[in-house]
């Protein structure tokens, strides 16, 4: 295991063209990055061999003065969801020994230095999970996230700026994690992320469950990457607002320790009213209360089932604000 390794886990699900350019910029990287995984999530038509062997062979870099990246490949019959896939692309390397694991989007493209900042970050910091600075990559001057926030209402944003909010933990569109909490997370029945969340706020669902656990966060200011947004649903599409807002129901319930409910619980409850009628506004009435009802039915299963787990207590993690501005975003 040599000093800051990283492996990097990429789910491909039908569009070569980000996928290419996602592994086109990784292959720019300046230091720590070993291996890439892909895992093709049952895209139609299947990966083909030609694609897979251009891959190769960017990555190989052969006319610049680094070290080769390896390329690792898995396709799945099924679409399996970005939960599921990422937890296969972590499994398949996760005995190699990396001393880090970067989730990337496959619509997000790393700068050649944000891996080395991240790393740099992570060892300074002490930290277990590393948020990157991310940017639009239409618009590449503005924000696009500077990792999640949680509200006490029990609304997750994504954060504008180095000070807005708490830094609870990576958005999983580009989150660095250290070996250490990749192992002990992998080790829990549902896996690294909840393959039940299929899409959307598992990787709050992860950050709390790593939180609890006593693992720090911290923002890498000079990580520089560039993410298009919900290429593959779309930025406002029916699905993502029904699975955003049904699996942050079921994340709270996992996650939250029961003091942590009752302090919280009247400012959940009017979140909750708040998020349908912003949703009103929005024009996304029947996605958000489908996800919404989806989440309630079943957030007694999933508080049964975060009880073998340490649970989130601190009120300090939280956002104390009850509604943020921008509102939230399922990009």
């Amino acid at each position: 295991m040599g000093a800051g390794s990283v492996d990097a886990v990429v789910v491909h699900y039908n569009r070569l063209d980000l996928t290419t350019r996602c592994i086109e910029a990784l292959a720019q990287d300046e230091g720590p990055l070993r291996s890439v995984s892909i895992v093709d999530s049952g895209s139609t038509p299947p990966l083909g061999e030609p694609h897979v062997s251009d891959w190769a062979r960017i990555l190989k870099r052969e006319h610049a003065p680094r070290l080769p990246i390896d390329l690792f490949v898995v396709s799945l019959a099924d679409n399996v969801g970005f939960a599921e896939g990422n937890n296969r692309g972590l499994a398949l390397r996760v005995d190699d020994g990396a001393d880090f694991y970067l989730v990337l989007n496959n619509d997000a493209y790393v700068s050649p230095a944000a891996l080395q900042c991240m790393v740099a970050t992570a060892q300074e910091s002490g930290a277990g999970m590393i948020t990157p600075a991310v940017y639009r990559a239409d618009a590449p001057d503005i924000v696009d996230r500077f990792g999640l926030t949680l509200t006490r209402s029990g609304a997750g944003y994504d954060r504008r700026n180095a000070s807005d909010g708490p830094l609870l933990c990576p958005s999983g569109c580009a989150a660095l994690y250290r070996r250490d909490v990749v192992l002990d997370l992998m080790s829990d029945p549902e896996g690294f992320f909840d393959r039940r969340f299929s899409a959307y706020a598992e990787d709050l669902d992860t950050g709390l469950r790593a939180r609890a656990r006593g693992y720090g966060g911290a923002f890498a200011a000079e990580a520089r990457i560039l993410h298009e947004g919900s290429a593959t649903f779309g930025r406002s599409s029916e699905r993502a607002h029904r699975l955003r807002h049904r699996n942050t129901i079921w994340a709270i319930a996992k996650n939250f320790s029961t003091g942590l409910l009752f302090r919280c619980g009247i400012w959940l409850a009017l979140g909750q009213l708040a998020g349908m009628a912003n949703a009103v506004r929005r024009g996304r009435l029947r996605a958000t209360a489908r996800g919404k009802l989806e989440g309630l039915a079943a957030c007694w299963r999933f508080r049964r089932y975060g009880a073998q787990h340490p649970r989130l207590a601190d009120v300090r993690m939280l956002d104390p604000r009850f509604w943020l501005p921008q509102g939230p975003d399922p990009g």
